[in-house]
């Protein structure tokens, strides 16, 4: 049995990832962390906000993402998130201000306030802030 499988990462945006083989690959499950290997039984996961990591040739990536489904099958990970950022690629002061304009809207008593809207995005800048901490320690 091969010890790689396929890796597939599709946001509503793009497909980030496709075809990548890779060994290992931890989900964001909504219930906690969840491993996969070659070889996994086939099941679909719903997925929270947070870290999807996977390893190619020995070396970890990862990414922060936002919600949606993986769909794991006999030889790939299909992995169809809401968002997804490659934690290098984050901006910490950039989502610090995100949440920053965020709890001043909440703080606003205003009708016009989408308060879901601003809840989210609070909760999405912390998932993202969280996988740019891991890959700097």
């Amino acid at each position: 049995m091969s010890k790689t499988f396929t890796l597939n990462l599709i946001t509503p945006q793009k497909q980030i990832l496709r075809d990548l083989p890779v060994e290992s690959i931890v989900l964001p499950a909504l219930s906690g962390e969840m491993g996969v290997l070659a070889g996994h039984i086939p099941m679909v996961v719903q997925l929270g906000f947070g870290s999807l990591r996977y390893k190619q040739d020995g070396v970890e990536k990862e990414f922060a993402v936002m919600g949606g489904f993986a769909e794991i099958v006999h030889t790939a990970v299909n992995v169809f998130a809401e968002g997804a950022d490659l934690a290098e690629e984050i901006d910490e002061e950039e989502e610090k201000q995100k949440i920053k304009r965020a709890k001043e809207s909440l703080s606003r008593k205003d009708a016009d306030i989408d308060f879901e809207l601003a809840e989210l995005e609070i909760k999405q800048s912390l998932a993202r802030m969280k996988v740019k901490k891991r890959r700097l320690n």
